[in-house]
């Protein structure tokens, strides 16, 4: 029984097997939230994403980790938009709504793929010793947290500190309860990029994520007022590694990047 078109992408890559790899799902029949699950386990991906249509231009989203499904994921987003704006290239925008009821509007600006956030705050946050021990930082520039994404946000002094952490996974994981993403930043050495960062997310099934985008929702902001641009790039160095274009308004960021198909078929169930 088919049940879906199934993709997998290389997301905020334009060739393969850089980037994040991101299998997605565009629903023909509805699958079961277990079912879901399983299938996300099966593929073995950081996060799979689940898509059926709700209407012309409107589409319900739904993602998930081998650990169970988690609110939001900005690369499973952009890797759906990639393949349902270049279906439908007469669609200027596409928007996705999520199981919170959050609404994320998609579009396409010459190869890249736009989506739009708000600005997510930053608060100020007392980092648990556990954690930072965890990671092997003993000398930070900053930090700050941001409750909707429960990121906590830490940068050093250069980007060599940021490449050289090697976390130790399951004490970071049982430093707190509260954090469910660390993202180490730093200012780039490189003419190529503004900043570079990693991700770290052991609480919710992976170690390293390859590639980040709705962080940036916060970290647009943060660096366009250290750097006073309003457009950014961003690199993630993470083995894959992956490039985030940033553009930052009052009021949204708009996160981009290029994805790469690799896959595409059908997935039969029967």
């Amino acid at each position: 029984m088919s049940v879906a078109q199934y993709y997998l992408l290389d997301t905020f890559a334009r060739v393969p097997f850089k980037g994040n790899p991101t299998p997605v799902c565009l629903l023909t029949d509805e699958l079961s939230t277990q079912t879901m699950f399983m299938l996300a386990e099966e593929f073995n991906a950081p996060v799979t994403a689940f898509v059926a249509t709700a209407s012309d231009e409107l589409f319900k989203i739904r993602y998930f980790t081998g650990t169970g499904e988690i609110p939001a994921c900005g690369h499973a987003t952009l890797g759906a938009a990639h393949i349902l704006l270049n279906q439908n290239p007469d669609f200027e925008r596409i928007v996705f709504v999520t199981i919170e009821g959050v609404k994320i509007i998609a579009n396409k600006e010459r190869d890249l793929v736009y989506l739009v956030y708000p600005v997510y705050e930053r608060k100020d946050y007392e980092i648990p010793g556990e954690l930072l021990e965890a990671l092997g930082v003993e000398q930070i520039a900053s930090h700050f947290y941001c409750d909707e994404l429960e990121s906590l946000f830490i940068e050093l002094k250069d980007d060599s500190a940021v490449r050289s952490i090697r976390p130790d996974f399951e004490k970071l994981r049982k430093s707190s309860d509260e954090v469910k993403e660390v993202v180490i930043m730093s200012e780039s050495k490189s003419d190529d990029a503004d900043f570079i960062l990693r991700s770290f997310c052991p609480w919710i099934g992976i170690d390293e994520d390859p590639v980040t985008g709705s962080i940036h929702s916060v970290l647009g902001p943060y660096w366009k007022e250290r750097t006073g641009k309003t457009e950014l790039i961003a690199f993630q160095a993470s083995k894959r590694s992956g490039e985030i274009f940033i553009q930052v308004t009052d009021n949204s960021v708009k996160i981009g990047g290029p994805s790469k198909i690799l896959v595409d078929g059908t997935l039969d169930l029967s």
